[in-house]
């Protein structure tokens, strides 16, 4: 008998269960799309729609300050000032010399005494502008940076040691022989520093898109010395989607003019500064 009433209370139970979710079902789904409607509609006001075009304003031009270090201590280190501008879709590099003067110190002297935070200072004064962020790569670094991006074509001048003379291609291992050559000549190494960069993310050999870059700095981040934070990264990701989602940016790079010599100490040319600013947008 006991077993009879528990059969009978669970053929009552199953029509119920299935009105219920029949119910659920009829009420909810209208209730959550007026819910969902109403608050699409609110986000829209604010401006907060998840497909809302990214428009880029000053705010995501950024200043950045890199350096390279190589591991063999006896070959030159590198810098370079990076100027990007999502609202005209620009990057701009600007080597910096091992012999430009800040004061009476050369860079590189500056650079091996207090590291890449007082060469960010020396920058700031030589240029009279504002790094808002700076990178100190290794050989290591800097390898995982130039073939996440494809590497280059390059026209390599004749005398550089270990390296044939011509255009052709480079990896990271060759870009590293090129810029650190103890036979290139300080002035002509400081151009071609400038150059190989600005056509490499020109995409003049590799079509660069914002994911190769993000691929770079994820692979990158860990292995470099940076005040650049996952909060910045994530603030201009969206510039850099929107630079690198154009066939139209510019990747170019300009050579501040300056007076001296390799032994004394090159000084900037104030007319010169002035104009580089205006190319660049360097502030």
């Amino acid at each position: 008998m006991a077993l009879f009433k528990k059969r009978k209370k669970e053929s009552v139970a199953i029509p119920f269960l299935i009105s219920m979710v029949i119910t659920l079902l009829v009420i909810g789904i209208p209730v959550f799309t007026l819910y969902n409607q109403k608050v699409n509609k609110n986000m829209g006001s604010n401006g907060e729609t998840a497909d809302s075009v990214f428009m880029p304003t000053e705010a995501n031009d950024t200043t950045i300050l890199f350096s390279y270090t190589p591991n063999d201590k006896s070959l030159r280190p590198s810098f370079m000032i990076l100027r990007t501008s999502a609202m005209s879709k620009s990057l701009t590099f600007i080597p910096v010399s091992n012999d430009l003067l800040c004061g009476s110190d050369k860079m590189v002297n500056i650079f091996k005494k207090g590291g890449i935070i007082e060469l960010t200072k020396a920058v700031n004064k030589t240029f009279d502008t504002k790094i808002d962020r700076y990178v100190n790569f290794d050989d290591n670094s800097l390898s995982v940076l130039c073939d996440a991006l494809g590497g280059v074509n390059f026209n390599i001048p004749e005398g550089l040691k270990g390296l044939n003379a011509g255009t052709q291609y480079n990896d990271s291992s060759f870009i590293i022989a090129i810029i650190t050559n103890p036979k290139y000549a300080e002035d002509a190494r400081t151009v071609a520093l400038g150059n190989i960069f600005a056509d490499m993310l020109g995409g003049t050999t590799t079509k660069i898109t914002a994911d190769m870059l993000e691929y770079a700095y994820e692979k990158d981040i860990d292995l470099v010395e940076t005040d650049i934070t996952a909060l910045d990264y994530e603030n201009q990701k969206k510039a850099v989607e929107y630079i690198f989602s154009s066939t139209q940016y510019v990747s170019t790079y300009r050579v501040p003019a300056a007076k001296g010599n390799a032994e004394q100490g090159l000084t900037l040319d104030k007319d010169a500064l002035k104009q580089l600013k205006a190319d660049s947008g360097l502030k």
